[in-house]
């Protein structure tokens, strides 16, 4: 197994009711193990109960190994800059420490976590940074959905942003592009070795990641996220619920000798956000992702609003 691996009940599950249409990433590289696995052959019904400090590995070692502190220097002031802090290393970590040590614990629903591959995931996640960064380190970008949207060096969301009309303000500017990255992450995940997407644009293919991406942002420019054909450039629960999967399938370019893996899951994750769409106090009546920015301004006031441009990051 790799670091983290699926628990064997969900995955039964998962594979009974999804049959092929599960998104897994796997990071595989010159026949070194994946950091990821869905393999559960060496799962016990007892593993999935007890925590990991009482699980030993197949040479009857302690699973559980401390993940060493690192000197770093002092985060941003989250009561100062927010959005700062929020962006920073301090951050992720806190936030990911809180999944961690309930994956430590075995609290977690879908996966378990063997602490003793840590050294080796770490190890492994180096070799490769240094393999593509060394020794300039600050040369590395950075990474996210907005960068997977400015694919071969086009500024996508730039020029998204400056086609609309100068009325649009700032806050509804960020509601849009809140709208459509949310949809956009929701439609990643591995698309599989052999599938590609042509741009209706440019003409030009892009596959993976990027493929993705580019692909539902034409589908929010075209309106097919929307329920008001007046308003293309928005996502509502509305215009979700009536998305198919043929429709996103045509859309996908997906056909049987350009094969999207999980196409259904995709849908079915689509119809999911709909579904919770319907909480008003958090999405409005008009159940739009970006009207989170409503709960947002709560959390930060009396501080201003982020400007739109803290997604780039």
């Amino acid at each position: 197994m790799g670091f983290f691996r699926r628990k064997e009940g969900r995955a039964a599950s998962n594979n009974n009711n999804n049959n092929n249409n599960n998104i897994h990433h796997h990071f595989e590289k010159d026949g070194q193990e994946s950091v990821f696995s869905n393999s559960s052959s060496r799962a016990s019904s007892t593993s999935a109960r007890l925590p990991v400090s009482s699980i030993r590995s197949s040479n009857n070692s302690p699973t559980s190994h401390p993940i060493p502190e690192a000197t770093m220097a002092p985060p941003p002031d989250p009561n100062l800059d927010p959005a700062a802090y929020l962006r920073s290393i301090h951050a992720v970590r806190q936030r990911c420490g809180l999944v961690m040590e309930k994956a430590k614990e075995n609290q977690l629903n879908h996966f378990d976590v063997d602490m003793s591959k840590f050294q080796t995931t770490a190890q492994y996640i180096v070799s490769i940074i240094k393999r593509d960064y060394a020794p300039d380190f600050q040369s590395i970008p950075d990474h996210g959905r907005w960068q997977h949207f400015d694919v071969g060096g086009k500024p996508r969301i730039n020029q998204l942003l400056q086609s609309w009309p100068s009325t649009i303000d700032n806050l509804e500017r960020a509601r849009r592009l809140i709208d459509l990255f949310l949809v956009s992450v929701l439609l990643d995940a591995g698309a599989g070795n052999t599938w590609s997407y042509k741009s209706k644009e440019s003409g030009k293919v892009y596959r993976r990641s990027e493929g993705l991406a580019v692909a539902s942002l034409e589908m929010f420019k075209a309106g097919m996220f929307s329920s008001d054909h007046t308003e293309p450039c928005q996502v509502d629960g509305a215009g979700l619920r009536r998305l198919t999967v043929g429709a996103l399938a045509k859309r996908m370019q997906h056909s049987e000798e350009n094969p999207l893996a999980g196409l259904e899951g995709r849908a079915g994750l689509l119809a999911r956000l709909a579904d919770a769409l319907n909480n008003q106090e958090l999405f409005g009546v008009d159940a739009r992702p970006g009207n989170m920015l409503g709960r947002c301004f709560m959390l930060f006031s009396p501080f201003p609003p982020p400007h739109y441009s803290v997604l780039q990051y």
